[in-house]
C-alpha cells in the first residue's frame, strides 16, 4: 500500500496519519473545486476560497494529511474528477446522467435556496416552476437546479457559460427570466453595479442540494465517501457547520 493510500486510510479509520511518514512530508488529498461559484467556491488571491472549501477542509484535513483543492471551470472540474489523480470535484449537481462517472455521498455539500428572476419593471411574483413552462429561462451551462427542474423539457432553457451572463442577458431583454442560487446573485450584484436595480426575484424553486463528485477512479473513494458523511454528520451535530455559514454570510461581500 503506497503512502497515499496508507495515510487516507488511517486518516478515515481515525488513527493519526503522519504515523505513515514520520520524517516525510504530509500526504496530499486533492480535489478540484468550482472557480466561479462565490461565496462558495471561487478564486480569491489566487488560492480556492469560499464557505465549501472551509467545509472541505473541516472534514478532512488531520495531521500528515494536506487537503489541497485546484480552483477550475466546472467543466473542467468534472472532467479531472474522472481520473485517479483527484479525490473529486465540487460544487456540482447531481443527476441521473451523472451516476454511472462519479460517486457520491448520501449527505449534500450544501443546500440553499434557488429562486426565480425577472426584470425589476415586470410585475410578476410568487412564480414556480410551473409559471416557467413554456418561457426561456436563463441557466448555466451543466449546472443542476434539482431533478424536477432540469428534466422539465417544457422549459425552455437559454444557457450561459457563466451566472452573470445570463442576468445580462436578462437585463438586456434578451430572455425573461433567470434561475439561480439567491446566495450568489447577492455577490454577483455587489461585483457587478451595473446590474443593480434591474433584476428582482419574482418566486423560487425547491431548495437545492449541491454534491462532491468523488472520482470512481480514485483507490480509496469508498473510504473518503465514507468520511464524508460521517464528518458532515459531525459538522451539523457539533453546531460548527452553522457557525461557518454565519461568517461567510457576515463575510462574503468583499
Amino acid at each position: 500500500m503506497n503512502r497515499l493510500r496508507m495515510a487516507v486510510w488511517m486518516l478515515l479509520a481515525g488513527a493519526p496519519a503522519l504515523a505513515v511518514a514520520k520524517s516525510s512530508t504530509p500526504v496530499e488529498l486533492l480535489f478540484a473545486a468550482e472557480d466561479d461559484w462565490y461565496p462558495y467556491s471561487g478564486v480569491r488571491g489566487g488560492q480556492a476560497a469560499g464557505l465549501t472549501i472551509d467545509i472541505m477542509r473541516a472534514i478532512y484535513q488531520q495531521k500528515g494529511v494536506v487537503v489541497r483543492f485546484q480552483p477550475l471551470s466546472y467543466s473542467r472540474c468534472m472532467e479531472v474528477a474522472r481520473t485517479a489523480r483527484y479525490a473529486g470535484c465540487f460544487t456540482t449537481s447531481r443527476n441521473d446522467f451523472y451516476e454511472p462517472y462519479y460517486r457520491y455521498a448520501q449527505l449534500p455539500l450544501l443546500e440553499g435556496q434557488i429562486s426565480i428572476y425577472s426584470r425589476s419593471n415586470r410585475p410578476e411574483r410568487d412564480l414556480d416552476m410551473k409559471s416557467l413552462e413554456g418561457q426561456e429561462v436563463g441557466v448555466v451551462l451543466s449546472y443542476g437546479y434539482g431533478k424536477e427542474f432540469d428534466a422539465n423539457t417544457a422549459i425552455r432553457k437559454e444557457y450561459s457559460t457563466r451566472e452573470v451572463n445570463a442576468f445580462r442577458k436578462l437585463k438586456a431583454g434578451r430572455i425573461p427570466y433567470v434561475v439561480a442560487w439567491e446566495g450568489t446573485v447577492n455577490h454577483m450584484l455587489r461585483q457587478n453595479p451595473e446590474l443593480r436595480g434591474w433584476v428582482k426575484p419574482v418566486g423560487k424553486l425547491a431548495p437545492g442540494p449541491v454534491y462532491v463528485s468523488f472520482s470512481r477512479a480514485h483507490p480509496d473513494v469508498e473510504r473518503l465517501v465514507s468520511r464524508f458523511d460521517e464528518g458532515m454528520a459531525q459538522l451539523r451535530k457539533s453546531g460548527q457547520l452553522r457557525q461557518l455559514e454565519s461568517r461567510w454570510q457576515t463575510n462574503s461581500g468583499d
